[in-house]
């Protein structure tokens, strides 16, 4: 056996491996429900790394170093969108880590005719599901993409879960006076109305951007199953905040899919790149913050 060509061969694959783990990482943060995928191909990494060792090949750090680089630089591909995340990337990402995933089969297979093995038949019928599963979602995914209507502006969104019952999730979420506790940019923020809070209710809502001191007036547009909508306007901006709700996957915890778009008017189009690293952050602050209020799940 020449170790040498082997040794390229299984080195090249485990840059593909880190690529791959790093880019379910990422999807799994935007999809939860593909969570399970995600720990299953960094398991399927850590598995190359054990079969690399059985035949007495090193893993050259270089190797992973580029896979790693590869999938952050996949991450600069536009789709079409300038200044928040395209539906187009949802697709290109799966076909992506499908493409991946056939790459690792036909790694399990080219073992196989050197050594066979209980493993390789398991690591194979593993791969073989995680395409099937990825290309299903894909699928799923792909006529909205391809349907979804133009917009501008700027989005943020953030995926996570918390230590509540989606009930109380809801009724805490639903007063958008209580900003001032989870929205880190929010100085203060005070109903207008009276009476329950129902689509309809709006807040006068103060908050400082970029240094600045912005005011606009908040109402809730859309209280169904599916969540809330906020939606804030003043002369220069619309600032839309839809907040997705459902039963996390383990007893008395909830899904958070938090997705704030910002369209500017007139000369603030011009100040739409500095604001969309400044919502970046800000929507970074405000996860810490509602996991912080509504409850860590260690």
């Amino acid at each position: 056996m020449n170790t040498e060509l082997l040794g390229i061969y299984l080195n090249d694959h485990l840059a593909g491996a880190m690529a791959g783990t790093e880019l379910a990482r990422r999807i799994s943060r935007t999809h939860p429900e593909l969570r399970a995928v995600a720990d299953d191909i960094e398991s399927d990494r850590k598995e190359l790394l054990d079969v690399m060792r059985s035949y007495g090949v090193e893993p050259r750090p270089h190797k992973a170093a580029i896979g790693w680089l590869t999938e952050k630089a996949g991450r600069l591909k536009l789709n079409g969108r300038l200044l928040g995340r395209s539906p187009l990337s949802d697709v290109l990402e799966l076909e992506t880590l499908r493409v991946g995933i056939e790459g690792k089969a036909a790694l399990w297979r080219a073992l196989t005719t050197l050594q066979p093995e209980e493993r390789f038949d398991r690591l194979l019928s593993r791969a073989e599901s995680q395409a099937d599963l990825v290309d299903q979602y894909r699928l799923r995914l792909a006529p909205k993409a391809f349907s979804s209507p133009h917009v501008s502006g700027v989005d943020v969104e953030r995926t996570f879960t918390v230590a509540a019952e989606p009930g109380n999730v809801v009724e805490y979420l639903r007063d958008f006076s209580r900003a001032e506790q989870w929205d880190p940019g929010t100085v203060s923020c005070t109903r207008l109305d009276e009476g329950p809070v129902e689509v309809g209710s709006r807040w006068h809502n103060v908050s400082t951007f970029l240094g600045r001191k912005t005011e606009l007036v908040y109402e809730l547009t859309r209280d169904d199953a599916k969540g809330l909508q906020f939606v804030g306007t003043n002369d220069a901006a619309t600032s839309t905040d839809d907040i997705a709700i459902t039963p996390g996957s383990s007893p008395g915890t909830t899904n958070i899919r938090y997705h704030a778009h910002v369209d500017f008017r007139g000369f603030a189009k011009l100040g739409a790149p500095v604001a969309k690293l400044a919502l970046e952050k800000l929507g970074s602050d405000t996860e810490k913050n509602l996991i912080r209020v509504l409850g860590d799940v260690r």
